[in-house]
C-alpha cells in the first residue's frame, strides 16, 4: 500500500474556544464568565453598579407623549398584558419573536400578537377570524391576512383552525408535490386512517394500498399539536440588546452595550507563588495552565468585540435606509458580502450576527434580520427585498373573493410594477410570508362564508 498525503485543517482548542466566544451574545456571555470564574482560580469579575445600563429609548415615556388626548388605551394595554405573559412560556416567547421580525404595519403587528395570545396550549387558534375582528374592531380581511402571517411562523401548524388543518399546514410547508395523496387523506379521510381502513381510502382515491399505506405513516410523522410540551410554565428570559443604535443630527451612531458584562481582573499573588518556588510541580502548572487561559479569553473577548463594531458598522452604513425609515426598507445583503466587504471567512461573519440583537427607535430586531437575499428587478427602488414582499402581500390582500391570484398572474402583476421574478420566487416568497396556494385561499374563503 502507497503512503498518500492529506493536507487538514484543523482547529485547535483555543481557536474553537474563541469561536465559541464570538456567537454568544451580551447574556451568554455574561454567563460563560461567571463559569470561567468559578473554574479559574487566577480569574476574578468586577461587576458593575447596576445589572444593567438604562436604554436611550424609553418605550414606555415615547407611548404616552405621543398617545391623543381622548385617545383609547385598551390596545396598549392588551398589548402590555400579552408582554407581559410571553415572558412566561418559552414557546410564546419565540413567537412574539418572529412577530417582531414581520415586515408588516404596526396594526397588523398588533393584530399577530393578539391572535398568538389567543393560541391554546396545542398551538390552535379557535378564535373564528370574524370573531376576532369584532373584538378587536379591524375589517374581516384583515384579520385573515394576519392569520395567514401566524401559519407562517415555525413550528409549522402552529395557528391551524383543527387537527386536519395542522397537518395540512405542515404538509404545504414540506413538499406539497409530494404529498399530494397525503394531502387527500388528511382533507377527507383522517377517520379512515385512524381506522386503519387502507383499502377503502385507496379505492375511494383510485391508488393501490401501498401507497396509502406510505401516505399514512408520512402523516404520522406529523406533530398534531405544534406547541403541545413547548407552552408550559418557564423561566422568565431576558434579551439585552448588544447594541444600540441613535441618530444624531442626522448621522447614525452605534453604541455597543458592553456596560453590562464584568470586568476581568487577574490575581497577581499566584505569580509571586510560582517566582519563589514553593510549590510542586504540579500545582505550579495547574497555576500556570490557568494564567494562559485567562490571558487567551482576555485576547478572545478583544477580538468579540472589533469583529462585532466591524460588522455592526458596515451594516450601520448598508442598512441606513432601515434605521432612518424603519421595517420595510431594509437593503440587500448576505454573509457573503459582508465577509468579502470586510475579508473575514464567512462563518466568522455568520457567528458574528448569530443570537445577536440591537434596538434602535424602530424597537428591538435580530442582528440576523438585517441580513436578506438580493433580487433582480427593474428599479432599484422596487427591488428591495422587504418591498417585493410588501407588495406581494398587498396584492394577494387585495384580491377578489373566491378568485385568488396564481403565482403565474401574481408575476404578471408584479411586472407592472418593474418586479420582475421567476415563479419559483414568487412561489418562494408566497411560503416565507405563510400564504397558501391560490386554490387553498379559494378553499379557505368559501369554508368561512359556510
Amino acid at each position: 500500500m502507497e503512503p498518500v498525503l492529506l493536507q487538514r485543517q484543523t482547529l485547535t482548542p483555543a481557536m474553537q474556544t474563541s469561536l465559541r466566544v464570538l456567537q454568544l451574545n451580551n447574556l451568554q456571555l455574561r454567563s460563560y464568565l461567571s463559569e470561567l470564574m468559578n473554574t479559574n482560580a487566577v480569574v476574578e469579575l468586577e461587576y458593575p453598579d447596576m445589572d444593567c445600563r438604562p436604554s436611550p429609548f424609553d418605550r414606555l415615556h415615547d407611548t404616552r407623549q405621543t398617545r391623543q388626548p381622548g385617545e383609547r388605551t385598551d390596545e396598549f394595554s392588551k398589548e402590555q398584558l400579552m408582554e407581559d405573559k410571553a415572558s412566561a412560556t418559552s414557546a410564546l416567547h419565540d413567537l412574539f419573536l418572529q412577530c417582531a421580525a414581520l415586515n408588516v404595519s404596526p396594526a397588523d403587528r398588533r393584530m399577530v400578537r393578539y391572535l398568538i395570545q389567543s393560541l391554546d396550549e396545542r398551538g390552535f387558534l379557535t378564535e373564528t377570524a370574524e370573531a376576532a375582528a369584532q373584538d378587536c374592531g379591524v375589517p374581516t380581511a384583515d384579520v385573515r391576512r394576519c392569520i395567514c402571517l401566524l401559519q407562517g411562523m415555525e413550528p409549522a401548524g402552529v395557528g391551524a383552525a383543527d387537527l386536519r388543518d395542522c397537518l395540512r399546514l405542515q404538509l404545504l410547508r414540506a413538499t406539497p408535490q409530494q404529498d399530494r395523496l397525503a394531502l387527500q387523506i388528511v382533507d377527507g379521510y383522517l377517520e379512515c386512517m385512524a381506522k386503519q381502513q387502507y383499502s377503502q381510502i385507496a379505492r375511494a382515491l383510485g391508488v393501490t394500498k401501498a401507497q396509502v399505506e406510505h401516505s399514512c405513516d408520512r402523516i404520522r410523522t406529523l406533530n398534531p399539536k405544534p406547541l403541545n410540551g413547548l407552552c408550559g410554565e418557564a423561566v422568565t428570559q431576558y434579551l439585552i440588546p448588544d447594541f444600540y443604535v441613535i441618530e444624531e443630527d442626522g448621522c447614525l451612531h452605534c453604541i455597543m452595550n458592553d456596560y453590562f458584562l464584568p470586568k476581568i481582573k487577574i490575581d497577581s499573588s499566584y505569580r509571586a507563588l510560582l517566582r519563589g518556588k514553593t510549590l510542586s510541580e504540579e500545582d505550579a502548572e495547574y497555576i500556570r495552565r490557568n494564567y494562559k487561559q485567562a490571558d487567551e479569553v482576555m485576547q478572545f473577548l478583544s477580538y468579540r468585540k472589533s469583529t462585532l463594531q466591524r460588522v455592526v458598522d458596515f451594516v450601520l452604513i448598508a442598512q441606513q435606509d432601515f434605521f432612518r425609515r424603519g421595517p420595510g426598507h431594509r437593503a440587500a445583503l448576505s454573509n457573503h458580502e459582508l465577509a468579502e466587504a470586510l475579508s473575514l471567512h464567512e462563518s466568522t461573519v455568520s457567528r458574528a450576527v448569530s443570537g445577536k440583537f440591537f434596538e434602535c427607535k424602530w424597537g428591538v430586531f435580530p442582528l440576523k434580520s438585517l441580513l436578506v437575499h438580493s433580487v433582480k428587478a427593474v428599479s432599484s427602488e422596487q427591488g428591495s427585498y422587504d418591498r417585493i414582499l410588501h407588495h406581494l402581500q398587498q396584492l394577494i390582500a387585495a384580491e377578489p373573493i373566491g378568485s385568488a391570484y396564481s403565482d403565474q398572474q401574481l408575476i404578471a402583476l408584479l411586472s407592472e410594477a418593474d418586479i420582475h421574478i421567476a415563479r419559483r420566487t414568487v412561489a418562494k416568497y408566497r411560503q416565507m410570508l405563510g400564504i397558501p396556494t391560490a386554490s387553498r385561499r379559494n378553499a379557505m374563503q368559501g369554508a368561512r362564508k359556510i
